[in-house]
């Protein structure tokens, strides 16, 4: 920098004294936001470490994660992704916009280490644990939500999806299928959705759309019926659409523009409400009071995560079932929150429930095991069904092992000896 050009940009005095003010109320925001997050117990990282391993700088390193955390931190977060938005397009690290107004969870994209036998050892708890519900006496379903990456992929324009993981839907589908789990391929359901709507996600949610919800809901219904579902009193459930709004999904949230004024976010969804009304006593959707309950309908629990919470998934799931459907599915329960928290209860349960829908995404399949995983197999459900050995039951006792009233479970038993 030239003398002359260093003289003018601190010619002003004004100048030099409105950067030294930013500056200073910078520093006491800053002072005010650490002192505020450590009264409300905040900077836990940086307080549970202490002083320990001080050479190696780990008390530093979880100072920085703390302080990631801290109000200022987070308000100056805000206001960068905003800033990145309105002046490059910019949707951060965890959000990319594909075709002008569709937004894809990166999620979906990322390669992790270890990634083929991550699913392999998911797989390995799925077709256990559906060993062991059977033993006991359940029939389950499991129902694999393809990525939105996958289902709109001509929405992803210069957004590249990585060709290695092209194989890893249909290596789930084929392995749960070979070890005799029933497995929902939503790819054939979601498929009329785009050809007739266009598109069977929304645009700026991470979710399937109305349409595509009833269609995978359906197809549901379609193989819980095939393996011999049908209610005791069958609850016929209407439901129709009312009035569109615009709204902007879970992906605007996650890349930090739901703060901005409508004008200045991405182009929101238009959807439709949707009325659903019960022709007899029993309600479209329950929670687990019900499930556990005592009804005359056939039980069903719906496992998984936010797909099963969005987009009415559950409700058209019961209207198509013709019955009660208590749903246990839990935000971000990813491969085993919700199954986890299911096993808990199921085990206080003396009768087990007959038909389980264990929904999950296929984004999660790849993703570094968690203790609560491998933990399914350690449940109590698991753990008692593991000394029922079906292969060594005679075909009667095997049925009275399995739950009562359970004829198609019973039926396949027979058929196999």
């Amino acid at each position: 920098m030239s003398q002359e050009l260093h003289n003018a940009l601190i010619r002003k005095r004004w100048q030099a004294w409105t950067f030294i003010g930013a500056f200073g109320a910078l520093l006491l925001g800053f002072g005010a936001s650490n002192l505020v997050a450590l009264s409300d117990g905040g900077l836990a990282k940086t307080r549970a470490n202490g002083w320990d391993d001080f050479t190696a700088g780990k008390p530093m390193r979880a100072l920085a994660e703390d302080l990631r955390n801290t109000p200022l931190a987070e308000w100056l977060g805000q206001r960068q992704r905003e800033i990145g938005w309105l002046a490059f397009n910019d949707t951060g690290p965890r959000v990319q916009q594909g075709c002008p107004g569709w937004l894809f969870l990166m999620d979906e994209l990322k390669r992790h280490p270890n990634a083929e036998k991550n699913a392999e050892e998911r797989l390995a708890i799925a077709i256990r644990l559906n060993k062991a519900l059977a033993a006991r006496g359940s029939r389950l379903v499991v129902a694999l939500v393809p990525d939105k990456t996958r289902i709109e992929r001509d929405h992803l324009c210069d957004l590249p999806r990585p060709a290695a993981l092209e194989a890893r839907y249909d290596q789930w589908v084929r392995g749960l299928a070979a070890a005799g789990v029933t497995v929902v391929d939503f790819r054939a359901a979601l498929a009329p959705v785009k050809q007739s709507q266009g598109a069977a996600f929304d645009r700026t949610d991470t979710h399937w759309n109305l349409a595509g919800s009833q269609a995978a809901a359906s197809a549901v219904a379609a193989q819980l019926k095939a393996l011999g579902f049908a209610p005791a009193s069958p609850t016929l459930i209407e439901h129709h659409p009312t009035e569109i709004r615009p709204r902007w999904g879970d992906l605007v949230r996650l890349a930090g523009l739901d703060g901005l004024p409508e004008a200045w976010r991405p182009a929101p969804d238009q959807v439709a409400s949707m009325h659903f009304a019960a022709s007899a006593q029993v309600a479209t959707e329950v929670g687990a009071d019900a499930l556990f309950g005592d009804t005359a309908n056939q039980r069903v629990a719906l496992v998984g995560t936010s797909f099963s919470r969005n987009a009415h998934f559950a409700d058209f799931l019961a209207a198509a079932l013709a019955s009660e459907v208590g749903n246990l599915a839990r935000d971000g329960g990813g491969f085993a929150q919700s199954m986890s928290e299911f096993l808990e209860q199921e085990a206080q349960n003396e009768a087990p429930t007959p038909w389980i829908i264990w929904e999950m995404t296929e984004r999660v399949l790849q993703e570094p095991l968690q203790d609560i995983d491998r933990a399914l197999l350690a449940s109590r459900v698991a753990s008692s069904a593991r000394h029922i050995d079906l292969a060594q039951t005679p075909p009667a006792q095997a049925c009275q092992t399995a739950a009562a009233g359970h004829g198609p479970l019973c039926v396949e038993m027979e058929g196999r000896r």
